[in-house]
């Protein structure tokens, strides 16, 4: 049975409760997320992923989910990635 995105957020959600911002792109067992969390501020990046995917071990372990990539980062993280994105597209 796959996986619907609203399910995906729901269960980061649930591991990251005090999240300001969750985008998840894909289907069925196959999905990117992006986290956005205060409460990463001083958490190594293995730990903030290990965090996310801690909701995810009984569909993996299934098969149910096959893969979930997983940006976790605080929002001034991301502020600063999409500007050096932008920067980049300029030159």
């Amino acid at each position: 049975m796959a996986m619907q995105r609203e399910e995906v957020i729901a269960r980061i959600e649930a591991a990251v409760p005090q999240a300001q911002e969750i985008k998840v792109e894909g289907a069925d067992c196959d999905f990117t997320a992006v986290v956005l969390s205060e409460g990463f501020a001083g958490v190594s990046p293995v730990k903030r992923q290990q965090q996310v995917l801690a909701a995810f071990a009984d569909v993996i372990a299934s098969g149910e989910l096959h893969a979930l990539s997983v940006r976790a980062l605080t929002p001034e993280e991301w502020q600063k990635k999409q500007a050096q994105s932008l920067t980049q597209l300029a030159l």
